[in-house]
């Protein structure tokens, strides 16, 4: 399917070659959230093809997991500009059927956590509104699989749409969140009674409430190979706590005072998260210290815990949790699972091998960011990108710039750098990360735009 923006036959755009064609590989928040900060930063004309073999972009749907999704960061923090930090706070004020929703919030509206279908509306509506805005700009979408990306002989970047067909751009941006994959849900074709979902993450606790939720399963297998669940937000939005004390440089002594900061604030009765919310704005430039010895350190001993602390659950989703365990509902059992079948998985307990059976398994583990997908293997191996030492995902700096990249032209958008940005995995950081690739694109096709000013004026000359 093919969308021009509105008035798209201004005299700017007739003469496509002459716009940057920039690519978005990717249509789930990350992609949709890129392709609004290029509209609003980007003040020259350019033509964008968004790809993704997904179905087209519709208003009502989700952003990447299911509409019944709470998502774990406050009303107050989102938003698609960080120039307006309440704008989806006043959006929900506006809507009759959202704020009746949500209105009896006890902590206010600013303080609730919404389900990801509101916040998925709010964010296509932000998309069709910056488009209109914008009819200088071409904009396209596409349903061809991205396969491979090199350079092009020519400049910029040659992107391989299925079989053999390539196309040329001048910037592209890697916007497929954990990498593209297929459904990994397996389930039988008759009736379903109990069920495995995979993984300690907030995904994973949600897609086990949904089913005990929908009273067709009564009970729920939940396998975390660390043994760690989420923890919960607190009542209330806390700020960054940050103490005077410099942090330590290294793995140990940054996690003994993280430790010691939080027994302090829970006994003084003003809880850890505050802590947690400071140590983590100060979690880039330790990261960025550490030794990579510390760093594999940390994803063997302490990522679990830390990710447990930092991706919360809301209050009303803790607490059901925790009933479900203590009523039976949800088993927790701590293992590695080694393969998934059609009636159960096969996993590796503290005791040994064991035989789960289940009528349906959700598969919800993290997974390294497509880093083994024939698309990031074509980046690696074309010298465009390196994975991080860790192997959680693309090397990036602040604005997404694959470090291996030449110039300005080839982005690893949200949580493809997570192993070089810690939390850009969170919606705050995705649209702060994205403004900022923006307006730097946007000086870079500035300064390439003046060059070819001056070099036909010279060649006219």
């Amino acid at each position: 399917m093919t969308l021009l923006s509105s008035r798209s036959s201004n005299s700017e755009n007739r003469d496509a070659d002459h716009l940057a064609r920039i690519a978005i590989i990717g249509r789930g928040f990350t992609g949709i959230m890129t392709a609004i900060a290029l509209f609003k930063r980007v003040d020259r004309p350019f033509h964008l093809v968004m790809f993704d073999p997904r179905a087209k972009i519709d208003i009502g749907e989700g952003i990447s997991q299911p509409a019944s999704t709470v998502l774990t960061s406050r009303v107050r923090d989102l938003s698609v500009d960080p120039g307006l930090p309440d704008d989806f706070r006043r959006w929900l004020e506006t809507n009759d059927t959202w704020r009746d929703r949500l209105i009896s919030d006890p902590a206010g509206l600013e303080h609730a956590f919404v389900p990801g279908d509101i916040f998925s509306t709010y964010v296509y509506k932000r998309f069709s509104e910056a488009l209109t805005l914008r009819p200088d700009v071409i904009v396209q979408f596409g349903s061809d699989a991205v396969t491979a990306i090199d350079r092009h002989l020519e400049g910029g970047y040659s992107v391989c749409l299925g079989g053999e067909q390539r196309t040329r751009f001048d910037v592209v941006f890697l916007a497929t969140g954990y990498g593209m994959r297929d459904n990994t849900d397996v389930a039988p074709a008759g009736g379903v009674r109990s069920a495995v979902v995979i993984g300690g993450g907030i995904h994973a606790v949600d897609r086990a409430l949904g089913l005990l939720a929908d009273a067709k399963i009564s009970h729920v297998t939940l396998i975390s190979e660390s043994g760690f669940l989420p923890q919960s937000h607190a009542p209330a939005a806390v700020g960054a706590v940050v103490t005077d004390q410099p942090m330590p440089r290294t793995l140990r002594g940054a996690f003994r005072f993280l430790r010691e900061a939080a027994s302090k604030a829970d006994l003084e009765g003003s809880g850890w998260q505050g802590i947690m919310n400071g140590f983590r704005s100060r979690a880039r430039d330790l990261w960025a210290g550490l030794t990579p010895e510390e760093r594999a350190r940390f994803k063997r001993h302490v990522k679990a815990i830390y990710d447990s602390h930092r991706n919360r659950l809301p209050p009303e989703h803790y607490q059901r949790l925790h009933h479900a365990i203590a009523s039976g509902a949800i088993a927790v059992r701590k293992g590695k699972v080694n393969c998934i079948a059609t009636n159960g998985v096969l996993f590796s307990a503290p005791t040994g091998l064991e035989v789960l059976p289940a009528d349906l398994t959700i598969d919800c583990r993290f997974r390294p960011s497509g880093t083994d997908s024939p698309l990031v293997r074509s980046l690696i191996v074309a010298g465009l990108a390196t994975r991080d030492e860790l192997e959680i995902g693309i090397v990036v700096d602040e604005c997404g710039r694959t470090k291996a990249s030449a110039l300005h032209g080839l982005f690893a958008m949200g949580p493809l750098g997570l192993g070089s940005l810690p939390d850009i995995d969170l919606v705050p950081q995705i649209v702060l990360q994205s403004h900022a690739a923006a307006s730097l694109l946007n000086s870079w096709i500035g300064e390439t735009a003046k060059a070819r000013h001056v070099a036909k004026t010279f060649g006219d000359a």
